[in-house]
Protein backbone atom coordinates (compact mmCIF):
# COMPACT_ATOMS: atom_id res chain seq x y z
CA UNK A 1 0.00 0.00 0.00
CA UNK A 2 1.35 3.50 -0.66
CA UNK A 3 1.33 6.18 1.13
CA UNK A 4 0.97 10.29 0.41
CA UNK A 5 2.46 13.18 1.48
CA UNK A 6 1.32 16.42 -0.41
CA UNK A 7 2.19 15.84 -4.15
CA UNK A 8 3.90 12.39 -3.65
CA UNK A 9 3.13 8.97 -2.81
CA UNK A 10 5.71 6.61 -0.83
CA UNK A 11 5.80 3.01 -0.81
CA UNK A 12 5.83 2.83 3.08
CA UNK A 13 4.41 4.58 6.17
CA UNK A 14 7.88 5.50 7.89
CA UNK A 15 9.24 6.65 3.97
CA UNK A 16 5.38 8.68 4.28
CA UNK A 17 6.48 9.98 7.93
CA UNK A 18 9.91 10.88 7.33
CA UNK A 19 8.77 13.32 4.42
CA UNK A 20 6.52 14.84 6.41
CA UNK A 21 9.02 15.73 9.35
CA UNK A 22 11.34 17.05 6.78
CA UNK A 23 8.56 19.43 6.07
CA UNK A 24 9.19 20.53 9.57
CA UNK A 25 12.48 20.47 9.90
CA UNK A 26 14.53 23.56 10.98
CA UNK A 27 11.33 25.41 11.50
CA UNK A 28 11.00 27.83 14.33
CA UNK A 29 7.90 27.59 16.99
CA UNK A 30 6.69 28.84 20.01
CA UNK A 31 6.03 26.39 22.54
CA UNK A 32 5.50 27.28 26.49
CA UNK A 33 6.27 30.78 26.21
CA UNK A 34 9.67 29.98 24.47
CA UNK A 35 10.74 29.98 21.00
CA UNK A 36 12.50 26.70 19.58
CA UNK A 37 13.97 25.21 16.78
CA UNK A 38 13.00 22.11 15.37
CA UNK A 39 15.23 18.88 14.52
CA UNK A 40 13.81 15.87 13.73
CA UNK A 41 14.92 12.90 16.63
CA UNK A 42 13.63 9.77 14.95
CA UNK A 43 10.67 8.85 12.64
CA UNK A 44 8.37 5.99 13.28
CA UNK A 45 5.56 4.85 11.02
CA UNK A 46 3.15 5.93 13.71
CA UNK A 47 5.11 8.83 15.77
CA UNK A 48 7.52 10.94 14.96
CA UNK A 49 9.83 12.58 17.41
CA UNK A 50 11.10 16.05 17.49
CA UNK A 51 13.87 17.52 19.64
CA UNK A 52 13.08 21.59 20.21
CA UNK A 53 16.39 23.63 20.91
CA UNK A 54 15.35 26.65 22.50
CA UNK A 55 16.72 29.32 20.40
CA UNK A 56 17.91 31.71 23.78
CA UNK A 57 20.26 28.24 24.06
CA UNK A 58 19.47 25.26 27.04
CA UNK A 59 18.59 22.26 27.15
CA UNK A 60 16.40 20.82 24.12
CA UNK A 61 12.79 19.23 24.95
CA UNK A 62 11.87 16.28 23.50
CA UNK A 63 7.96 15.75 21.90
CA UNK A 64 6.76 12.92 20.77
CA UNK A 65 3.80 13.39 18.03
CA UNK A 66 1.22 10.56 16.50
CA UNK A 67 1.42 10.21 12.67
CA UNK A 68 -1.17 8.83 10.87
CA UNK A 69 0.27 7.68 7.05
CA UNK A 70 -2.84 8.48 3.88
CA UNK A 71 -3.33 6.20 1.88
CA UNK A 72 -2.25 7.29 -1.56
CA UNK A 73 -4.93 8.90 -3.34
CA UNK A 74 -2.91 10.40 -6.68
CA UNK A 75 -4.63 9.62 -9.99
CA UNK A 76 -3.49 6.66 -11.78
CA UNK A 77 -3.39 5.23 -15.67
CA UNK A 78 -6.82 3.96 -14.57
CA UNK A 79 -8.64 6.65 -13.58
CA UNK A 80 -7.37 8.58 -16.63
CA UNK A 81 -9.06 5.87 -19.13
CA UNK A 82 -12.26 5.61 -16.71
CA UNK A 83 -12.56 9.97 -17.21
CA UNK A 84 -11.47 9.20 -20.82
CA UNK A 85 -14.32 6.53 -21.77
CA UNK A 86 -17.34 8.65 -19.85
CA UNK A 87 -16.30 11.92 -21.77
CA UNK A 88 -15.87 10.31 -24.87
CA UNK A 89 -19.81 8.07 -24.13
CA UNK A 90 -21.19 11.80 -23.72
CA UNK A 91 -20.02 13.41 -27.13
CA UNK A 92 -21.36 10.22 -28.71
CA UNK A 93 -24.44 10.75 -26.95
CA UNK A 94 -24.53 14.39 -28.04
CA UNK A 95 -24.04 13.64 -31.59
CA UNK A 96 -26.88 10.73 -31.43
CA UNK A 97 -29.52 13.32 -29.92
CA UNK A 98 -28.31 15.53 -32.60
CA UNK A 99 -28.99 13.40 -35.01
CA UNK A 100 -32.03 11.87 -34.47
CA UNK A 101 -33.54 15.08 -33.55
CA UNK A 102 -32.06 15.98 -37.45
CA UNK A 103 -33.70 13.47 -38.29
CA UNK A 104 -37.38 13.99 -36.63
CA UNK A 105 -37.18 17.27 -37.73
CA UNK A 106 -36.79 16.08 -41.37
CA UNK A 107 -33.75 18.22 -42.05
CA UNK A 108 -31.40 15.37 -43.36
CA UNK A 109 -31.78 15.17 -47.03
CA UNK A 110 -33.95 18.48 -47.02
CA UNK A 111 -31.50 20.14 -49.43
CA UNK A 112 -31.19 17.17 -51.81
CA UNK A 113 -28.25 15.74 -51.00
CA UNK A 114 -28.79 12.41 -49.32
Amino acid sequence: MAYQVGPACYSTAVQAAQASASAQAGAIVQHGGAAYMIEVASVHSDAIDYALHPVSGGAAVTLSVPYNAQPCGLLALDDGLAFGWGIAAVWLGVYALTFIGRVVAGKWGADGNT
